[in-house]
């Protein structure tokens, strides 16, 4: 009970819950090791004939401890590797364990002081104290467990040795407690960080269940043996276009009507959450509510699945307007199903005839790309098409044709911005970025990227930037042999089962050392097959290439995405650099904390002015990028700067850093 009571958690997600014991149980292994090593060196190296008896016994204590603790972490893998969650009873299994081997160790330092040696004392101290240290990070799946055990470990040791009648051991007595406090700090700031970087993978993962793509593909021919759908005794889509047609042939000159493309936000997630039992009774209300909507002989129409299509006739007294807000304030309301509330969206696209087509399927297309118009990011009740709207979707039409056609054009290419050793202030690699000038315009990465995406010529160019790159690297090795480059790798490239063998093609054709070369991934990459994209940047870093997690602190699995790759370099994402006077720098400060002991090096982005780079350069950052220091530089630009003496490439902020 006493065990259950400290380690009662408010976490009630099970998602959650299974992430902070996984990673509790994958870190007990080191632990653990640890433990049996350091206590038999106690336990053997120093048995003093009067004491030898009870050490003895002590370390047949800890030792059926950690075997317990041994075959609960067997079991629980096992468990885990069938798929099985983790529950409370694991949480409490877990603790016990923890909290006996703790209470074991003070034991140990209490019982045994009297009777050890300074050399025993000086050991027990160091011990307990490199647990203590090592828990922060071990134990960060669990803030109050790793507290207890911080304090267990050090609190009654340091008291002994304050209490206690030798002067000598005051002083130690005291450093042990001011360690304990430290260690109390250090553990509540990972900690905290673990929990809320399990938070945002967990609600991450729920976000993009909601975003998944549709199933399947909207349907241009269906074969219907009535004028009805079956489901909601709406016309279906040969009645409507029938009817709609007949319609606009009938209507006076000076007669306007509208299609209205109206499309349900969420309906695949209720048909996956609750089946398709429920969706068919969402559906039902969903079209009872649009004809209470609809009060002026519209033509409605189930279009196919979660999508429907209403021809209205616009009166002086009913404006076009009125109908889409009548629509969103019917279908907003809670729907109440035998067993589940649900709560439904939905996004309305409009287009008028005659004013922006003459025929029903072109009004049906307009309207069609308007409603996803709002559907991609749009926040009002509903679009209408409109000549600038026209406009953007033929714009991005035209790019989307030219970034397919950029490299042949040769229209593609590299600036490079250097990152500075925060240490020396030299020039430490550079991070190769991708400009396109089309039409004597540049257009930003955060437009062409995206249309490249789609349109499938991302992988080409990622290959071209990937060459240009690993080409520009070794004419600047003849400057600074030792210069790194970064290039950022899109998600699509990583569905390429040829990428690992073509990179490493790229590198041995240019004779270049791959550690040189640092493979930028978001942590977006993982949304998709994790398991065969881990296995893809393993492959990459066996042939000694070095990976860097970009953005960090924005995506997915933060703490997984690192755990399971060993990344070499982490980039915390410049949102948390610009709040660094607020809560930013908490978040800097736990990425050192578990920098030191997962052992990768960290990049801060945007860093904008001098206060940032002092802040950050005394928390311990390796490298600092930003426009502090450079913008992104033309190659000839960087090879004359690389040209330079060394004292003339570091940064001016780093000399006057090391000067005052």
């Amino acid at each position: 009970m006493t065990v259950k009571l400290l380690m009662q958690t408010q976490v009630d997600d099970p998602h959650v819950l299974n992430d902070h014991l996984k990673l509790l149980y994958q870190n007990a292994i080191p632990g653990i090791a640890i433990t049996i090593v350091a206590s038999a060196g106690l336990a053997f190296g120093f048995a003093e004939h009067s004491t030898v008896h009870y050490k003895f016994i002590w370390w047949l204590c800890l030792s059926a401890v950690v075997g317990f603790r041994i075959i609960d972490t067997a079991l629980w893998f096992r468990r885990a590797n069938k798929g099985l969650f983790s529950c409370q009873n694991d949480l409490y299994r877990f603790g016990a364990g923890v909290l006996l081997t703790a209470f074991l160790w003070a034991f140990y330092c209490v019982y045994f002081y009297n009777t050890s040696s300074i050399d025993e004392l000086f050991s027990s101290l160091v011990i307990v104290s490199a647990m203590a240290g090592g828990a922060a990070t071990v134990l960060s799946g669990n803030k109050l467990l790793s507290q207890i055990y911080t304090l267990m470990l050090l609190a009654p040791f340091s008291l002994q040795m304050i209490l206690g009648d030798n002067p000598a051991h005051l002083l130690l007595g005291c450093l042990g407690l001011a360690y304990a406090a430290v260690m109390l700090s250090v553990a509540n700031a990972a900690a905290n960080f673990t929990k809320n970087s399990i938070m945002l993978r967990n609600e991450h993962n729920q976000l993009l269940k909601t975003m998944e793509h549709k199933v399947q593909q909207r349907t241009e021919k269906i074969i219907e043996l009535s004028q009805h759908d079956s489901l909601t005794q709406l016309l279906n889509r040969r009645s409507f276009l029938a009817a709609a047609k007949l319609q606009l042939s009938q209507i006076e000159t000076d007669s306007q009507y509208a299609i209205f493309f109206l499309d349900l936000d969420g309906f695949k997630q209720v048909n996956d959450n609750f089946g398709h039992r429920v969706g068919d009774e969402v559906l039902t209300e969903v079209v009872k509510r649009i004809k209470q909507a609809c009060q002026h002989d519209e033509i409605i129409c189930r279009w196919g699945g979660d999508e429907f299509i209403i021809m209205a006739h616009q009166s002086p007294l009913y404006r076009f307007e009125d109908l889409a807000i009548a629509l969103k304030k019917h279908i907003n309301q809670a729907i109440i199903t035998t067993q589940h509330v649900i709560n439904m969206d939905c996004s309305i696209g409009i287009a008028m005839y005659p004013e922006h087509g003459q025929s029903i399927s072109d009004l049906i297309s307009l309207a069609d790309l308007s409603m996803y118009s709002r559907k991609s990011g749009g926040t009002d009740d509903y679009v209408m098409f409109s000549g600038e709207l026209e406009q953007k979707i033929k714009h991005e039409m035209h790019l989307s044709k030219g970034i397919a056609q950029a490299i042949a054009e040769q229209q593609l290419r590299l600036v490079f911005q250097p990152i500075i050793d925060s240490t020396t202030g030299d020039i430490a690699s550079v991070e190769a970025l991708l400009r396109w000038e089309f039409e004597g315009n540049n257009i930003p990465p955060d437009v062409f990227i995206p249309l490249a995406e789609k349109n499938g010529a991302i992988k080409q160019i990622g290959y071209w930037v990937l060459e240009e790159s690993v080409r520009h690297l070794s004419a600047l090795h003849l400057l600074k042999p030792q210069l790194a480059i970064c290039i950022n790798v899109s998600v699509i490239q990583f569905e390429d089962v040829d990428f690992v063998s073509k990179a490493e093609q790229i590198i041995n054709q240019y004779h270049v050392n791959p550690s040189k070369v640092h493979l930028e991934i978001t942590e977006s990459v993982f949304s998709q097959d994790k398991l065969k994209l881990i296995n893809m940047v393993k492959a990459l870093q066996l042939l000694g290439f070095m990976i860097s997690i970009d953005d960090f602190g924005t995506g997915y699995s933060s703490l997984s995405v690192i755990q399971d790759l060993h990344v070499n370099t982490v980039k915390i994402d410049r949102s948390f650099i610009n709040n660094l006077h607020l809560h930013g720098i908490d978040i800097v400060k736990a990425v050192m904390v578990m920098s030191h002991g997962l052992g990768y090096r960290v990049v801060a982005e945007g860093v904008e002015n001098q206060q940032q780079a002092n802040t950050l350069t005394a928390l311990g950052i390796h490298y600092l990028q930003g426009y502090l220091f450079d913008k992104p530089l033309e190659f000839d630009a960087l090879t004359q700067q690389l040209s330079r003496h060394p004292d003339e490439q570091r940064s001016p902020f780093l000399l006057r850093s090391a000067n005052s």
